[in-house]
């Protein structure tokens, strides 16, 4: 056999043998941990690129049921300032949080159900349970457990006549998927969310999920995916 030949020869034994070695580490890499993935066409799960913010919240709403989280949120959401802000959103949130912008922090944690408060916590770094808020102004004008959300509102805007807590902003949690839509959430271009998918009996799938938004239309979707071991 010539040089020639022979050169020939083991260089075709040398691409046989990297040749399962290349198309096994394409597949692991292909297969690397965390994994983002971004869609513009089409859709993912039964989101639908190109649907407006008020159908993809539906959407959620069912992928919700389907994967057992209930809420989403709305990212870089700004606080308000003022009750007469948050007068046609409080029927859609089952918490509301006041809190002092001044030097100390000092908040309050007011939780709804069926249209009335449920629970009262206040305080700073760490909260207390309490029977109203705030505690130095007459029984009547404040906020109390039991009370309607009409009345938390009126009382409210009382509450925001008084210097010490005219500063207050009033935060919004994530949007709870069992209730109505928020026609405000159309102000915000981009919203999140997550969920966990059994894979098998000791691995579970986690999504992160971004939703970006143009022109009230949906035009990206946005996952990061990864897998974690289950402790028994």
């Amino acid at each position: 056999m010539t040089n020639h030949n022979l050169t020939n020869d083991i260089m075709n034994r040398v691409i046989l043998i990297m040749l399962p070695v290349l198309f096994l580490f394409s597949c692991v890499k292909n297969n690397t941990l965390p994994r983002v993935e971004t869609i513009t066409k089409g859709s993912k799960w039964n989101l639908e690129i190109g649907s407006s913010p008020k159908e993809i919240y539906s959407q959620l709403q069912l992928l919700g049921k389907e994967n057992l989280f209930n809420s989403v949120a709305i990212v870089s959401r700004t606080p308000y300032s003022k009750p007469e802000n948050i007068q046609d959103l409080i029927n859609f949130y089952n918490t509301i949080t006041l809190q002092s912008n001044a030097g100390v922090i000092d908040r309050v944690l007011i939780q709804l159900v069926q249209d009335k408060v449920s629970s009262i916590e206040s305080g700073g770094g760490m909260l207390d349970s309490v029977s109203k808020w705030p505690q130095n102004v007459p029984e009547k004008d404040a906020i109390k457990v039991n009370d309607q959300t009409d009345e938390l509102y009126q009382k409210l805007l009382d509450i925001y006549q008084i210097p010490e807590y005219s500063n207050y902003q009033i935060i919004l949690p994530d949007k709870p998927l069992d209730k109505p839509y928020d026609m405000d959430m159309a102000n915000y271009d981009e919203w999140a969310f997550e969920f966990t998918q059994n894979i098998n009996a000791v691995t579970t799938g986690d999504n992160s999920v971004r939703l970006y938004f143009e022109n009230n239309k949906l035009v990206k979707i946005k996952n990061e995916y990864s897998e974690h071991q289950v402790v028994h």
